[in-house]
């Protein structure tokens, strides 16, 4: 099986008394054959929430603009609205959670690319 290329941040939120919850946010670019694939997850007490998105453009780009949404903490409830400013186009990819509709994002068959170490 062939590697592709693989980018994650991951940002850890701790639980701060009446002011926020411990979650985690997840950001995953992996390129795929027809551009690349963006999710952002978000895990928080044993639940994940996931939106996905297929960006026709560069891997480069794309992990620029990954790492420009984890550097700025931004969260699923604007994340789209941020690649819509950055006026990059996508197409929404339904049902991420779903099995063979977003990459497995694991790192299984994967390997990080140089641009996401940081």
């Amino acid at each position: 099986m062939m590697s592709k290329e693989y980018c994650r941040y991951i940002r850890t939120y701790s639980e701060l008394e009446g002011l926020q919850h411990a979650h985690t946010l997840v950001y995953c670019g992996a390129a795929a054959a027809q551009g690349v694939v963006m999710e952002l997850r978000q895990e928080q007490d044993g639940r994940v929430r996931r939106s996905a998105v297929l960006l026709q453009d560069s891997f480069a780009r794309a992990m620029q603009l990954l790492r420009y949404l984890c550097e700025n903490s931004v969260g699923l409830e604007q994340w789209l609205d941020v690649l819509d400013d950055a006026g990059q186009s996508y197409e929404l990819l339904e049902n991420a959670g779903e099995a063979g509709t977003v990459p497995d994002f694991t790192g299984k068959n994967l390997e990080f690319c140089a641009i996401c170490r940081f």
